[in-house]
């Protein structure tokens, strides 16, 4: 008796969530003897009454004296530490006597057993709440955090637009019309997956170029950097650590959805929401969220706005693209039942999008005078004007193109508008990753 072969659906799926679970492992070399801080006094995040006689940092492996390099550095960047001792895999630094305020540790190790070199930095106050540790002067990561903001939130828009789009508008549409078609769902799981993974490898990417300038040190060791206090201590590393999890439970479901198809469109579905879920973090690790609770839930409803109104164009032009294998009449039928729905959805989407927007940006620039004046003020018209346009586009589908299509108008007269629409959100998104990475006015 032979065993029954696996599917090669089955196989190829496997396959590829084996490969976007662990890539990102890859960029990470074994730990296994490299010197990681495992503790220190005063510790990160600590509050001390008085500037401590020395720091004591205690590694998981023995350290090269001589290439011990410590730095305890104040608000202003004079360097307080002396000459450190090693002992094995502690360290201690003696400190001259400094003032109030938050300090800096900087430090690099070489570990004895594999010689690898790995650097840190953590935060620590005298009388004073601890700070962030302050980016280390004349630093750059030759990588635009810009793009790597633009394609996590386009990540969002792939897995949890279209997705979300697919949960309230196309399935019901084709439940109703009894249309059977597979094509568009394996395409739908598809495109949900190429987000998913961008926008995975963009959050580790992005959470590195913004940890790297912080601990300083040579760009070849950027992945050996000890970055634990920053990951847990700092909404860039909150965020990530969120968005992380999220993202490989996204693509868990996305699995499942593509080797059950009886359970295709519950998985799906929940694949969608947590994919939007995936936004706070987003806004987590963005200015508003330093403004206080309601600013960050203003941009967090700002995004997910975005990414439902972004996310529906894209699925109706994946059931566009996917339907011409139907026959005409089941076509139309389809796309006309989609877009009608989707007008419905689209309304409040976009009037959300719009005033929580607003409010985001009333909080963000201190007043009109700004927006002439600064960069960001200046970044976020050009983006208002662009959104306008979608905008318009929109509405004109409302009010105008809506009511052609209930008549029985063809479907074909819309796909222009529709593709200027979506090339507009685009650009849109592009310009608001841009503004993400821009310190607002003072």
């Amino acid at each position: 008796m032979t065993k029954k072969a696996c599917p090669r659906p089955v196989l190829r799926a496997l396959l590829i969530a084996g490969l976007a679970l662990t890539s990102p492992l890859l960029l990470a070399p074994s730990a296994g003897a490299h010197a990681v801080l495992v503790g220190a006094t005063p510790n990160w995040g600590a509050q001390v009454a008085a500037t401590p006689g020395a720091i004591t940092l205690r590694f998981s492996e023995e350290v090269v004296p001589r290439f011990a390099r410590v730095a305890v550095l104040t608000a202003r960047g004079e360097n307080l530490a002396l000459a450190p001792g090693v002992s094995g895999n502690i360290v201690s630094v003696p400190l001259r006597n400094g003032a109030a305020g938050s300090y800096t540790v900087r430090w690099q190790m070489v570990a004895s057993d594999d010689g690898h070199v790995t650097q840190g930095a953590y935060s620590f106050g005298v009388r004073a709440k601890p700070l962030a540790p302050a980016p280390a002067s004349g630093l750059a990561v030759p990588l635009a955090p810009e793009l790597l903001a633009w394609v996590q939130f386009l990540g969002v828009v792939l897995a949890g637009g279209t997705l979300t789009f697919r949960a309230l508008v196309s399935a019901p549409a084709a439940r109703m019309l009894h249309d059977r078609s597979e094509r568009e769902a394996t395409v739908a799981v598809g495109v949900a997956v190429v987000g998913a993974v961008l926008a995975l490898h963009a959050g580790l990417f992005g959470f590195l170029v913004g940890a790297y300038p912080i601990v300083g040190g040579g760009l070849p060791n950027l992945v050996n950097t000890q970055i634990i206090p920053i990951r847990v201590a700092t909404h860039l590393g909150q965020a990530w650590t969120l968005m992380t999890f999220a993202w490989l439970g996204v693509l868990a479901l996305l699995v499942g959805a593509w080797v059950t198809p009886r359970r295709r469109e519950p998985l799906l579905a929940g694949a969608g929401v947590l994919s939007l879920g995936t936004a706070f973090g987003i806004s987590w690790a963005s200015h508003p969220a330093a403004r206080g609770t309601l600013p960050l839930v203003a941009d967090y409803v700002h995004l997910l706005a975005g990414a439902l109104w972004v996310g529906g164009l894209v699925a109706l032009a994946i059931l566009a693209g996917v339907g011409r294998r139907a026959s005409e009449s089941a076509r139309e039928a389809l796309l006309r039942e989609c877009l009608l729905r989707f007008s419905t959805v689209a309304v409040p989407a976009v009037v959300v999008l719009a005033l929580a927007g607003a409010y985001v940006a009333l909080r963000e620039l201190p007043g009109p005078a700004a927006l002439l004046s600064t960069g960001f003020g200046i970044m976020l018209l050009v983006k208002t004007t662009v959104f306008t346009g979608a905008l318009g586009l929109g509405g004109y589908h409302r009010r105008t193109i809506a009511p052609r299509l209930a008549a029985g108008h063809p479907v074909a007269s819309l796909r222009g508008t529709l593709a200027m629409e979506l090339s507009l959100l685009l650009v849109a998104l592009g310009l608001a990753a841009i503004l993400s990475q821009l310190a607002p006015p003072t």
